[in-house]
C-alpha cells in the first residue's frame, strides 16, 4: 500500500515581469504588480509550510526573461531556503521564458531544491526513508522548443506515484505559443498518474485520470488574465487516488467591466451604475483590482462621452472600489444605423466600412499591419486585434459625427 502525502503544483510565475505598458501609462499601479509576482511566490511557499506539504513542484517560466533579473534570483532562492527549514524539497523544470541557456541558470540554489535538465529523466521522493513518489521532468534547453516533448516521458517499473513535470501546450489551448505541443491523448496514454503542466495561464484540468493538470499563472499580469490566480494542492490517498484544492495566491486580482450606453438617458444614471458594478467587482477580494472598462452601444450620452476628460473622470467615478487601468470608449450617436444608409450615402458607405472591419478579421489585419510602421516609429509594440477592434469602434462613433457635422 502506497503512503498518502500531500505535494503543492505551481507554475509561470513570470518574477519581475516588467509591466512595460502599464508602468509607463500608470507607474502606481506598474508598481504594485511588479512586487505582486514576489508576493504570490510567498503565499505558494507559505501555504506549502502551513499545510505540511512533502514537496513542490514548478513547472516552468518561474522567471520573466531568458537572462534572469539578480533580484527575481535572490528572491526565489529565499524562498526555496524557506521551504528546506521545514524539510520540503522543490522540483523544477525550466520553460520558454527562462530556458537553461539563459543567463543566472547556474545561480546557487539550497540542497532541497533539484532542476532537471534538457532530457527527461526520473528522481525518487523520499520521505522518512520511503519514496513515496518519483517525479520525471524536462526543462527547456533554449527558448523556442517545437518538439513533442511529451513523447520522451515514460514512468519508471514499480507501484509509486509517477509525476511528468514539463512545460507545453497541451492539446494546442488557445492563446499561447504552441511550444513543446502534444495532443492530450498522447499524455492519457504514457502511464503517469499525474501530469504537472505549466505554460498556459489559464487553470484547467484537462483530465482527471490520470490528472492532466495546469495550475495557471499565481498572479494575473493583464486584463486577459482575469479572476482568482494561484496554484493547486494535490492530496494523493493510500491507493493512488488524486485529489485537487485550488489555493488563490494573487495579490492583485483582473476584471472587465462592459457596459452599454443603450440603457442610460443621463449621465448621473451611466455614473450610479458604473459604481455599483465597480463595488460589485471588488467584494470578496482583499487586495486590490484591477479594471479595464469598456463602453459601448449607442444612445443619448455620446457626445458628452467625447468631451476631452471624459475617461479620467469616469476612472473618478470608480476609484474608490477599483483601481482602474482605462476607460475605452467605443460608443456610437443615438441614431439608426439602417435609417442613416439608407438616407445618407455618404455615412452609409462609411458605416459599411466599419461593419465590414467589425467582421472580417483578415481586413483589421491589413489594418494593423498599415499602422506598424507608426509604431514602429515611436518605439511602441504594434497593436494586437482586440485594441485593433476597438479602435474600429470608436472610428466609427467619432466618423459618423464628424460627417453628421
Amino acid at each position: 500500500m502506497m503512503r498518502s502525502f500531500r505535494f503543492i503544483h505551481a507554475a509561470d510565475l513570470h518574477l519581475d515581469s516588467p509591466f512595460r505598458g502599464l508602468s509607463e501609462t500608470s507607474p502606481r499601479l506598474g508598481n504594485t504588480l511588479h512586487s505582486a509576482t514576489f508576493q504570490a511566490l510567498e503565499r505558494i511557499v507559505g501555504h506549502a509550510v502551513e499545510s505540511r506539504a512533502d514537496f513542490v513542484v514548478f513547472a516552468g517560466d518561474l522567471y520573466d526573461s531568458r537572462d534572469r533579473s539578480l533580484r527575481a534570483l535572490v528572491e526565489f532562492r529565499c524562498q526555496m531556503e524557506r521551504l528546506a527549514e521545514h524539510d520540503i524539497g522543490a522540483y523544477i523544470v525550466h520553460g520558454n521564458h527562462d530556458p537553461l541557456n539563459g543567463w543566472g541558470a547556474e545561480f546557487n540554489m539550497p540542497p532541497n531544491v533539484l532542476v532537471f535538465d534538457g532530457e527527461a529523466r526520473a528522481q525518487p521522493v523520499v520521505r522518512k526513508g520511503r519514496e513515496i513518489a518519483r517525479i520525471t521532468g524536462m526543462s527547456y534547453t533554449k527558448e523556442r522548443v517545437t518538439e513533442n516533448l511529451a513523447r520522451s516521458f515514460r514512468p519508471t517499473l514499480g507501484d509509486v506515484y509517477s509525476i511528468a513535470l514539463l512545460h507545453a501546450n497541451i492539446g494546442h489551448q488557445s492563446g499561447h505559443a504552441d511550444y513543446a505541443p502534444a495532443p492530450v491523448e498522447d499524455l492519457m496514454e504514457a502511464g503517469f498518474d499525474y501530469w504537472a503542466l505549466g505554460h498556459v495561464h489559464n487553470r484547467a484540468v484537462l483530465s482527471a485520470s490520470p490528472a492532466i493538470v495546469y495550475p495557471g499563472n499565481p498572479q494575473g499580469r493583464h486584463v486577459r488574465e482575469t479572476g482568482p490566480r494561484g496554484c493547486f494542492q494535490v492530496d494523493v490517498g493510500t491507493k493512488g487516488q488524486t485529489r485537487l484544492k485550488f489555493i488563490e495566491t494573487a495579490v492583485v486580482r483582473w476584471a472587465t467591466l462592459n457596459l452599454s450606453i443603450a440603457d442610460h438617458t443621463r449621465m448621473d444614471s451611466l455614473a450610479e451604475c458604473l459604481r455599483e458594478n465597480a463595488r460589485r467587482i471588488a467584494e470578496g477580494f482583499e487586495g486590490p483590482t484591477i479594471v479595464r472598462c469598456r463602453l459601448s452601444g449607442s444612445g443619448p450620452l455620446h457626445a458628452d462621452l467625447q468631451r476631452e476628460g471624459m475617461a479620467e473622470e469616469l476612472s473618478a467615478v470608480m476609484e474608490p472600489f477599483v483601481e482602474v487601468e482605462a476607460v475605452r470608449i467605443a460608443t456610437g450617436p443615438g441614431l439608426s444605423r439602417d435609417r442613416l444608409i439608407e438616407n445618407e450615402p455618404i455615412i452609409g458607405d462609411f458605416l459599411k466600412l466599419v461593419q465590414r472591419a467589425r467582421e472580417d478579421p483578415s481586413y483589421r489585419q491589413e489594418l494593423a499591419v498599415s499602422l506598424r510602421p507608426l509604431f514602429r516609429k515611436r518605439g511602441l509594440s504594434a497593436p494586437d486585434d482586440v485594441r485593433i477592434a476597438e479602435w474600429i469602434e470608436k472610428a466609427g462613433g467619432l466618423g459618423v459625427d464628424m460627417l453628421l457635422d
